[in-house]
């Protein structure tokens, strides 16, 4: 019987080496994975997707745009020198508004097209915009220029 407990110290002491946990060389991916999962909710709750009202573009489409106009909106064209027509007629900065102002109010027009030349700058089609939205307008469509 004496040899039965010496043979259980060997044993033991061969099981002492070999722990009951193992232990993995692999990292675990499991905390890595949950910070992505909470950083992919934290985005997803603090991102709001708000539709801001804003103005109404339509661009002028590329080759073979055709240049007829619908009779239900107010054509406006400003050439190289910066003078504004409003439905063939001109326009002085001054009369600019009352002209889209009557024009809104008698015909029930809501939308523009702004035909600018090239060379025209950005300020002065944004400014004749401006009084066009001051005036009722809803809905702005650019058309190209016809000169180039």
């Amino acid at each position: 019987m004496a040899m039965r407990p010496a043979l259980a110290r060997r044993i033991r002491r061969k099981t002492k080496k070999n722990s009951r946990f193992k232990t993995s060389d692999d990292p675990d991916m499991t905390p890595l994975i949950n910070c992505i999962f909470l950083l992919l909710v934290f985005f997803m709750v603090a991102t709001t997707f708000l539709n801001t009202k804003g103005l109404s573009v339509d661009l002028p489409g590329g080759q073979g745009s055709d240049s007829s106009r619908a009779s239900k909106d107010i054509n406006i064209v400003i050439d190289e020198n910066g003078s504004v027509q409003v439905n063939g007629e001109n326009a002085s900065d001054g009369d600019l508004a009352k002209k889209i102002g009557t024009i809104v109010k008698n015909d029930k027009i809501k939308n523009v097209i702004i035909e600018a030349h090239r060379s025209v700058p950005h300020q002065r089609v944004v400014n004749v915009v401006d009084v066009a939205r001051g005036e009722g307008i809803e809905a702005v469509a650019f058309a190209k220029s016809a000169e180039g």
